[in-house]
């Protein structure tokens, strides 16, 4: 029989796998929800806003499935982690599941999706195809407490120029590893230049960027172009005013 310290290195090397597992179908996940946003957002465009709910309907299943990765991988992480794991590990486990999923669940809307950026850009831009620069209504009415979230987006500024170039963002991709944007051309080769590796050219940023970390930002494109659209609007007004 395998001794007890054998054992623990088998279960440990286990452990270790199932968590790179579910590092793996959590970037699936990611890649899904992109996907799903871009598709509600076409729908809408095309007019078809029962659709593009229905999108919406399966984004929410989305999160909660995100965060049910979220907890497997904090559990399997702790335990893998653990120098010497007790025999009742697997209880001690589902339990920690139980009570993690339970508070989950008890939750309202506002509190599980209403602070999702991913959710609440694709809302945001939902409700920009067919009522361009209106205010968004609140998303939840007055369940649940969103003000907080309110100043954090009111006060945010976007930044639609690429941090090589310094140009607008042309095919922007994204990085998972530290979330910022590029111009997909100007990135790629300025990861080759410095031999498939770089410092993040964002000023204060101290991730390295690497090609297999970029994915496409479809999502950041469809603002760049309003956000253009919209500059270009507002010039034209200036120049017919002062026309007048």
């Amino acid at each position: 029989m395998p001794s007890r310290v054998g054992a623990h290195m088998q279960l440990q090397s286990r452990l270790q796998g199932l968590r790179s597992s579910i590092q793996t179908i959590s970037d699936i996940a990611d890649d899904t929800v992109r996907v799903c946003t871009v598709a509600g957002l076409d729908l809408e465009e095309l007019g078809e806003s029962d659709s593009a709910m229905q999108v919406e309907a399966s984004l929410r299943k989305l999160i909660d499935a995100q965060h049910r990765l979220d907890v497997e991988r904090s559990l399997v992480t702790r335990l893998a982690t653990e120098q010497d794991i007790a025999d009742n590990a697997e209880t001690e486990y589902l339990a920690s599941w139980e009570q993690s999923m339970a508070a989950y669940d008890d939750q309202s809307d506002a509190a599980k999706y209403g602070k999702n950026t991913v959710y609440r850009e694709f809302r945001q831009q939902l409700w920009d195809v067919q009522h361009d620069g209106e205010p968004m209504p609140r998303l939840f009415g007055d369940d649940g407490d969103e003000s907080d979230e309110d100043l954090v987006i009111a006060g945010t500024r976007m930044n639609y120029r690429c941090p090589v170039t310094t140009s607008w963002l042309v095919d922007p991709v994204t990085s998972k590893v530290c979330n910022h944007s590029y111009s997909k051309d100007a990135i790629v080769d300025y990861i080759r230049g410095n031999r498939g590796a770089c410092a993040c050219p964002v000023g204060g940023c101290s991730r390295t960027v690497r090609a297999q970390d970029l994915f496409p930002d479809k999502l950041l494109e469809r603002k760049v172009a309003r956000h253009l659209r919209q500059l270009e609007s507002d010039e034209t007004a200036a120049q017919y005013t002062v026309v007048q």
